[in-house]
């Protein structure tokens, strides 16, 4: 699994009159990413950043993916603290 906070250097290209970003096949494989699928594109206010979000599923077939398995326990750990005096 690609970490979130992984950088990749990726060039701009021109596709026509408008520009593109292209995206590692690992990325695309992970996120079972194709051609002509809609994504949401945005500038996060907080940093300025550009943020994609193929709004990638979380549950298939009435269970939960890996990928939402592994953003929840990445979160649990984060925050485990908190939780604990939460409980």
């Amino acid at each position: 699994m690609y970490e979130q906070r992984t950088n990749m250097k990726k060039k701009i290209v021109r596709v026509g009159n408008s520009l593109a970003v292209t995206l590692p096949r690992e990325l695309v494989e992970q996120f079972k990413l194709k051609a002509g699928m809609e994504v949401e594109a945005s500038i996060n206010p907080r940093n300025g950043r550009l943020v994609v979000d193929a709004g990638v599923p979380y549950f298939e077939s009435g269970r939960v993916t890996k990928n939402f398995d592994a953003l929840a326990d990445r979160l649990v750990r984060r925050r485990k603290k908190l939780l604990e005096r939460l409980a």
